[in-house]
């Protein structure tokens, strides 16, 4: 009988995909001390010509042609063995490979042979993209490496390999970042020392020994900033002393920080306009100094800049699916007498702080606008609130100027432009989306 292509591919499918001998093999015998499974970046799909972090073992896979599609479909296949048999499985990636004779189709033996006949190359494109190369010498070693030394799944260092020092245990995203801990089995330590005192911040390190520190520790005030306003030295001492202090104790250690600031930074402008849609990117330049709080984190935010080992999170209005904590966003504006109306960009801890512990797993850094994509209105929030949870619930709005008659400073209103977030976590949801879905549907006590 006649093999057609079609027929070859679909006996290799079968070969390697719906009998994974190797793998099959190795689980019988139970003598197997380390299975690598040689993969490919080419899982990963294309990289974005502004993206600001690399792919790391944690990105999406994204395959864009069947080759690429099938290796990561082997991927899938080692790692369910891994985890449904115990198979110590290892896992690489490795990018384009050189060396001495090389196919010579392949890009780079084909240009030198062109050139060396004063022959025309061939350009792809405009020339601009670039691609990553190893030498298959350094790769050979890099498997001596991995074949001795690396760790394997089910490796028990692995599950211990990860440890947090978490500052701010008396604040509320102090608190939920233990109990996502807790949850996903990461042992943590909360800080003891006051962030301004060097010496301290030594010493927790010194004990706590972690691969990572979190820092949702700060002054916001109570009941809520117009407390800055009146106690600045404290409001400089915490925000921006404190912060400064903790990022180059890390600094000095080799410690990524996670910095939970605020976007509370900006307010709508001409470039910026309400409900235009066009959002305050990170690089941008803080144009709100409406309150001291602001100012002091604006401020903190530009030095920090200057730290490679800092991820700073800029958190907006925060909700939680706990309506009995004060600093719920939606528990303040539901107990306010009168409340603006005003389009916000704002952060669903439930969904959003689950992904900063992802990010620094992920080692990312620099600057990162920490909301769910698009806005949400003041009135939008609290009538999904009469729907789901107080049909009886009735509220008045007044304006920016009569607010201002009740406050000591003025409030930011932005939207943050959530996209570079987004492209690290397309699962991400959108602020009405995530509302529905972590805090209003868990909390639901009508029949809407």
């Amino acid at each position: 009988m006649s093999t057609t292509p079609l027929v070859t591919a679909l006996n290799s499918l079968k070969q390697y995909i719906w009998h994974p001998c190797p793998l099959e093999a190795c689980k019988t015998t139970g003598q197997i001390k380390r299975f690598i499974h040689v993969s490919t970046d080419e899982v990963y799909g294309e990289t974005e010509e502004d993206a600001v972090v690399g792919n790391h073992e944690a990105s999406q896979l994204l395959p864009t042609n069947p080759y690429s599609a099938t290796k990561a479909g082997a991927e899938m296949l080692v790692m369910a063995y891994g985890r449904s048999y115990g198979l110590p499985v290892i896992t690489t990636r490795g990018n384009n490979v050189y060396g001495p004779n090389q196919f010579p189709e392949k890009l780079i033996p084909k240009f030198i042979l062109l050139a060396m006949k004063g022959k025309t190359l061939p350009i792809h494109g405009d020339g601009s993209n670039v691609r990553s190369y190893l030498y298959c010498e350094d790769v050979a070693e890099a498997f001596e490496v991995i074949l001795h030394k690396a760790p394997r799944n089910n490796a028990p260092a692995q599950k211990s390999s990860l440890k947090f020092l978490i500052y701010g245990r008396t604040g509320w995203i102090g608190g939920l970042l233990g109990k996502i801990c807790d949850k996903q089995g990461i042992p943590y330590e909360y800080g003891r020392g006051r962030l301004q005192e060097r010496s301290q911040l030594l010493a927790d390190i010194q004990t706590v020994k972690p691969t990572h520190v979190f820092n949702a520790a700060g002054v916001t005030g109570r009941p809520n900033v117009d407390w800055c306003e009146t106690h600045k030295p404290e409001t400089i001492r915490t925000n921006v002393v404190g912060t400064l202090t903790l990022a180059d104790v890390c600094r000095e250690h080799g410690l990524l920080v996670i910095n939970y600031a605020t976007g509370c930074i900006f307010e709508f402008d001409d470039a910026h306009p309400l409900g235009s849609g066009i959002g305050f990117k990170e690089e941008d330049t803080p144009n709100f100094t409406g309150s001291f709080y602001s100012k002091t984190k604006a401020m903190v935010e530009e030095l920090l800049k200057e730290y490679d080992n800092v991820c700073t999170l800029r958190v907006r209005m925060p909700i939680s699916s706990d309506l009995s904590n004060p600093r719920n966003f939606i528990t303040k504006i539901s107990r306010y007498n009168k409340v603006v109306n005003i389009p916000n960009s704002m952060t669903i801890l439930d969904e959003l702080l689950p992904i900063s512990v992802e990010m620094a797993k992920r080692n990312c850094r620099g600057i990162w606008n920490f909301t769910n994509p698009g806005v949400v209105s003041h009135n939008e929030i609290l009538e999904m609130y009469k729907k789901y949870i107080d049909p009886s619930f009735n509220w008045v709005n007044f304006t920016l100027e009569e607010q201002a008659k009740v406050i000591v400073a003025p409030r930011s209103n932005n939207e943050l432009d959530a996209s570079k977030l987004k492209r690290e976590f397309p699962e991400m949801l959108s602020i009405k989306d995530s509302l529905i879905k972590y805090v209003f549907e868990p909390n639901k006590k009508t029949s809407a």
